[in-house]
C-alpha cells in the first residue's frame, strides 16, 4: 500500500515536472482527457519515476504474475514487434530507435493530479516523507531547457516507392490474400538535439489528443499525441475502440462540415472500420465469457485539432479478471495497425515497408492496484533516441480494395502535418 502526500506546488509546477522526468532514467506522464474515461481510474496528469520492480522479457506467465500478484501500478510499454514473440514472424528491417521491445515496471514514485489538487504516492520503504519533500524541491528547482537543433527532415521511402508499395498491396487484396492491410512510412530528423519535455509540452498545447503520453527508457523517449485507445480494463469489464477512417479539417465551417460529412458517409471507411471491428471481436472472445462480446458504437466521428477520426467500441466481460494480461497479449498487435487476417497482413507489410516500426503501432499504458488499466495506440507520436540525435514519426492508413493509391498519399500528409507543424514550430521556422 502507497503512502499518500498531499502537494502544493506553484503555477509551473507541471511543466518543470516534466522536464525533471527527462532527467531521471525511466519516467512517464500520462495527460488527455481520454485516459481512464471507461473506469475510475481519471486524471489531469498521472506521472512517475524510478524503478521498484520490472519485467523486461516477453514472458507471458511473469508478466501476468506481476499484472495479477502486485497490487500496485504497473506501467508498461509493448513495442510493435512483440508481434515476433506471438506469432511465427520476423523483422529485418532497419531500426533507427531501437527502443526496448517491452517493459512493465512498477514505480518507485507517482504523482497526481485531480481536480487541480496535486498528490505523491509512494511507499515507505523505499522513502521517508522527507526524502519526497525533496524530490518536490526539486521539480521546482529545476531549469525548463528548450534549446533545439533540428537536422532536415528525410523520408525514408519517395513517393513512387509508396505508390509501388500500394500496388503490390492492391494484387494481395485483389487475390483475396488480405483483406485490409495498415501500411506505414517513416519521416525522419538525423543530427538532431532537443528538449523532449519541451516538445511534450508544446506540442500537447497544440494536439492536446485524448491518449497523450511521455515515456522515457534511459537515453530513448516517445512523445506522443495519440488519439487512440487500443484497450481498457474496469474490472472484468473490457473495451477497445478501434480507430479507422480519417479526414482533415477544413480551413473553415464550410469547409469542415463538407469534410465531415463525406467521412460519415465514406463506403471505403465504413469498411476499413467494420473489418477491424470484426477482428477485435474475435481476439476478444477467446477470454470473454460467453455472448458478452458487444458494439455499442459503430462508425462514431470525433474531431480532434487537426482531423476529423472514425473509431467504433467493442466491449466483453473477461471469464476471470486474472487473464487482463492474456487478453491484451491476445489483442496485440491491434488490429487498426495491422490488417485483416492478422498474421498474413502482418507478414506482407513487414515485406514492404522500408523500417521497423518499434514502439510506433505498439501500446503504452498502466494498470493500477484496483484492477482499473488503460492502453494507447501509438500514433501520432515521435521517438527520439539522444545517444545517435535521431527523431523519427510514423505514419500510416488502412489499405482496402476501395483505396485509391494517391489519396491514401494524401492522408499520410494529413496525419503527419501536425507533427511536422510542432517541429517547424520549435526549429524557428
Amino acid at each position: 500500500m502507497r503512502t499518500r502526500f498531499s502537494i502544493s506546488p506553484s503555477e509551473h509546477f507541471e511543466e518543470k515536472l516534466l522536464h525533471f522526468l527527462d532527467q531521471q532514467a525511466f519516467s512517464f506522464c500520462f495527460k488527455g482527457k481520454g485516459w481512464g474515461n471507461q473506469n475510475d481510474f481519471q486524471f489531469e496528469v498521472f506521472a512517475g519515476f524510478g524503478i521498484k520492480t520490472s519485467v523486461d522479457e516477453f514472458n507471458p506467465e511473469d508478466l501476468a504474475k506481476l499484472v495479477n500478484d502486485s497490487d500496485d501500478f504497473i506501467v508498461s510499454h509493448l513495442s510493435y514487434d512483440v508481434k515476433n514473440q506471438l506469432e511465427k514472424l520476423q523483422s529485418e528491417n532497419q531500426d533507427g530507435i531501437d527502443f526496448q521491445q517491452l517493459k512493465y515496471t512498477i514505480p518507485q514514485v507517482v504523482l497526481l493530479k485531480k481536480s487541480s489538487q496535486w498528490e505523491a504516492l509512494f511507499h515507505t520503504t523505499d522513502f521517508t516523507q522527507n526524502e519526497i519533500t525533496n524530490f518536490i524541491e526539486s521539480i521546482e528547482n529545476t531549469v525548463v531547457e528548450q534549446e533545439y537543433s533540428i537536422g532536415r527532415q528525410q523520408s525514408r521511402l519517395t513517393k513512387q516507392e509508396y505508390l509501388g508499395a500500394m500496388q503490390s498491396l492492391q494484387h494481395h487484396l485483389q487475390r483475396g490474400d488480405i483483406y485490409q492491410a495498415n501500411y506505414c512510412q517513416e519521416f525522419y530528423w538525423e543530427n538532431t538535439q532537443i528538449s523532449a519535455a519541451d516538445l511534450f509540452w508544446k506540442g500537447f498545447s497544440q494536439n492536446p489528443n485524448p491518449f497523450s503520453v511521455y515515456y522515457k527508457i534511459e537515453g530513448k523517449r516517445c512523445i506522443s499525441f495519440s488519439p487512440e485507445r487500443f484497450i481498457s480494463a474496469n474490472g472484468k469489464t473490457l473495451v477497445s475502440q478501434p480507430m479507422k477512417g480519417t479526414a482533415a479539417r477544413g480551413a473553415n465551417e464550410n469547409e469542415d462540415q463538407t469534410q465531415l460529412d463525406f467521412l460519415k458517409s465514406s463506403e471505403k471507411d465504413r469498411r476499413e472500420n467494420v473489418m477491424i471491428v470484426d477482428m477485435v471481436r474475435n481476439d476478444l472472445s477467446h477470454f470473454a465469457a460467453k455472448g458478452s462480446v458487444q458494439v455499442p458504437e459503430l462508425y462514431r466521428i470525433e474531431t480532434y485539432p487537426k482531423v476529423h477520426q472514425m473509431y467504433s467500441t467493442v466491449t466483453a466481460e473477461l471469464k476471470d479478471k486474472n487473464q487482463l494480461n492474456d487478453a491484451l497479449l491476445k489483442c496485440f498487435p491491434m488490429g487498426s495497425m495491422t490488417g485483416a487476417p492478422k498474421v498474413r497482413a502482418m507478414q506482407i507489410i513487414e515485406s514492404l515497408e522500408h523500417t521497423k516500426r518499434g514502439l510506433f503501432s505498439g501500446t503504452i499504458g498502466f494498470f493500477t492496484p484496483n484492477g482499473q488499466a488503460d492502453f494507447n495506440v501509438i500514433i501520432r507520436s515521435l521517438l527520439y533516441d539522444e545517444q545517435t540525435h535521431y527523431l523519427s514519426c510514423h505514419v500510416g492508413g488502412g489499405i482496402t480494395i476501395l483505396s485509391d493509391s494517391e489519396a491514401e498519399y494524401e492522408e499520410c500528409l494529413v496525419k503527419f502535418k501536425p507533427i511536422q507543424q510542432l517541429i517547424a514550430s520549435i526549429a524557428g521556422d
